[in-house]
């Protein structure tokens, strides 16, 4: 299914109203987070030396702030909006979107374009033993004004017509390398063995169905003969050495590199990353040299005792932190 790019101020249109305390709340996020990327921009160039494509799982990021299974205050709106300002990409790819409202709060329409997944609502449901209720999980693109968007298209194969399964969301964008297909999925948590075909738990059972939709992509694309990639929150550990679907992605029918591979993950307790970023199409080892994850402030992993891992888990504004790669 293929849609058209909207306006965010379309988007916003009907969303429901909220108390007073949350409008309070929200307002107080904007302006925080607006004087925090002033900071931010004032360290960082504004002249663009090559384009970077980056991912970021931002943990059931909501709107209003302090809704969701994971609610947030003024604060941390103000860092995560001078987080992406060091990230400092022209396209970031991310999972775990309520609303374009929610993304609007650190991706101001003024500076960016953003493409949201056409899912349409699931049940709410109450988030694990924290009491709350959760608010939707789907994918969205945040792309920087004046990069071309020629193409966008809802994978809706990829939830496989059950309810709860994320759908893909794909863009085509003028880059360096010429038109550049981009993929973004949130695939099926729970499967994280080295080999999902010999496992029978359900959410395996599930990653199995949704790898063939993700390898008709890339088999499309291929077939195009143009730079594509692949990139979010796989739930899977794919740069484990004996991971049969990372062998299966590279074998010689797709000719992928997985750029994040070499990658360690940035959190403590978890550090073998599922977040990640494939190539194709293009002569990839440039590329996967420039590949870098973005550690929250107040993130120290040279110690690994409890106590600084309870200090590093408390300094993550989300449970994944971005990655990147550059396209030379």
């Amino acid at each position: 299914m293929r849609i058209g790019i909207t306006s965010i101020a379309a988007l916003s249109a009907g969303c429901s109203t909220h108390n007073t305390a949350s409008d309070l709340a929200n307002q107080n996020a904007l302006e925080q987070a607006s004087s925090a990327v002033m900071v931010a921009s004032e360290q960082r160039s504004h002249e663009i030396n090559a384009f970077k494509v980056a991912t970021w799982n931002m943990e059931h990021f909501a709107y209003p702030i302090d809704t969701g299974c994971r609610p947030r205050t003024s604060d941390e709106i103000a860092a995560m909006k001078a987080y992406v300002a060091g990230v400092d990409a022209n396209v970031i790819a991310l999972q775990e979107v309520a609303s374009i409202q929610a993304l609007s709060l650190l991706f101001p329409e003024s500076e960016w374009d953003l493409v949201f997944s056409g899912r349409s609502d699931s049940p709410a449901y109450e988030c694990r033993e924290s009491g709350f209720t959760s608010t939707q999980q789907k994918v969205a693109f945040a792309i920087r004004k004046g990069t071309q968007i020629l193409d966008v298209q809802q994978n809706d194969q990829l939830a496989l017509h059950k309810i709860g399964l994320r759908y893909g969301l794909a863009v085509t964008l003028e880059t360096p390398l010429g038109p550049t297909a981009i993929l973004n999925v949130h695939l099926k948590s729970g499967c994280f063995v080295d080999d999902y075909t010999a496992s029978d738990k359900g959410s395996c059972q599930t990653l199995a169905q949704q790898v063939p939709v993700l390898e008709l992509w890339l088999a499309e694309h291929q077939s195009l003969a143009m730079p594509y990639m692949v990139l979010g929150d796989f739930n899977h550990r794919l740069a484990s050495a004996d991971n049969y679907l990372a062998s299966r992605l590279t074998s010689d029918k797709y000719h992928i590199d997985i750029a994040t591979k070499h990658l360690v993950g940035c959190h403590p307790r978890y550090p073998e990353p599922i977040d990640h970023i494939l190539i194709g199409g293009v002569k990839a080892a440039s590329i996967a040299s420039t590949a870098q994850v973005y550690e929250y402030e107040g993130m120290d992993g040279n110690t690994q005792d409890e106590k600084s891992i309870k200090a590093q888990e408390e300094a993550m504004l989300s449970d994944h932190c971005a990655v990147s790669v550059k396209l030379m």
